[in-house]
């Protein structure tokens, strides 16, 4: 346990969670500890708390992605920084406090696993200078910028059904092919029954798959449904969606593997899924692409979604220096 120096005010200890902590956390930071106790990627023992006379104050833990499992030297791995304050004057005293914790827990990390290059990384509103000032005053730097954009579906046919559904396209031989689309759900069980291929095409596009864990959770504690496309039983295309509140939904890990580019499979397979949402009674529908990926911006834009807000890579890395331009 540590502490900080403030002597006149407050002080804040941090130490490590345990059960002990589990309600009052949950009371006071819900998302986050519905993450701890139910998301696989949450790393068990970078969890930490911040304590005023014993009483939870802030939480942080580290996740770690897909790209972190994978890693080497030469192909960099995150880890995603999550943490949580409650409102008040101290709430940037225990912020720095909470991100200092975090930064130890990354560098222990990047000692015990030297064969790896690991960054650590957050995210940060580019309109919020303020806060990517203070993240910059821990040694953050911002490197990607993504754009948030939205669908307004009551301008959608809505359409019924359980989610599956089939078009047809013309192959780069002329010759139609039929693409059958199975909407996946949860289980009541747990099980998510259907997702046999989908993270080998996943990552055939993205050069490594999207975390499975990240995935079951969306589609367990977000009312997520997993659309996959599909040409004789072979994955060639997905769209992820889960729930971001009561109206709205996100449609999000869009991929078509290279083969079926440029033919209208991502075309229609959004549109499929906007009109099974639309049914469904959602109100709008969001998704978030890297600003760099043009063609994407443009395809996004020609379904109907438009630019309203974004987000930036916040990055983190001992050592790291600045290339020259």
């Amino acid at each position: 346990m540590r502490s900080n120096d403030r002597k006149a005010l407050k002080v804040i200890d941090i130490c490590r969670y345990d059960e002990s902590f589990s309600d009052e956390v949950k009371k006071r930071f819900r998302s986050l500890w519905e993450e701890i106790v139910g998301h696989g990627d949450v790393m068990a023992g970078t969890i930490s708390v911040a304590l005023e006379k014993g009483h939870p104050v802030g939480v942080c833990f580290l996740m770690a992605t897909s790209t972190y499992q994978s890693a080497d030297l030469q192909h960099p791995g995150y880890l995603n920084m999550e943490y949580q304050a409650v409102s008040g004057e101290d709430e940037i005293e225990i912020c720095a406090l909470l991100i200092d914790t975090l930064i130890e827990d990354y560098r222990r990390i990047c000692e015990e696993e030297p064969d790896k290059r690991i960054i650590l990384r957050t995210f940060a509103s580019p309109s919020s200078t303020e806060y990517m000032s203070f993240l910059a005053s821990f040694g953050f730097r911002a490197q990607y910028f993504m754009y948030r954009m939205r669908k307004d579906l009551t301008e959608v046919v809505p359409e019924d059904g359980d989610g599956s559904f089939s078009f047809e396209i013309k192959n780069r031989k002329g010759v139609s092919e039929r693409i059958d689309v199975k909407a996946v759900r949860i289980g009541s069980d747990g099980s998510a029954d259907g997702l046999e291929g989908y993270f080998e095409a996943n990552g055939s596009v993205f050069g490594v798959p999207d975390s499975e864990n990240e995935l079951i959770y969306r589609l367990r504690e977000q009312n997520g449904i997993q659309f996959i496309a599909g040409v004789k039983g072979r994955v060639v295309a997905a769209v992820s969606t889960w729930e971001n509140g009561p109206l709205s939904v996100s449609t999000e890990n869009i991929f078509c593997i290279e083969e079926y580019r440029r033919l209208g499979v991502t075309e229609e397979l959004l549109r499929g899924v906007c009109a099974f949402l639309a049914g469904k009674g959602y109100k709008e529908a969001t998704l978030f692409v890297y600003g760099v990926n043009t063609y994407a911006v443009g395809l996004y834009t020609k379904l109907g979604y438009n630019i309203f807000g974004g987000t930036m890579h916040m990055l983190f890395e001992d050592g790291y220096v600045p290339e020259l331009i």
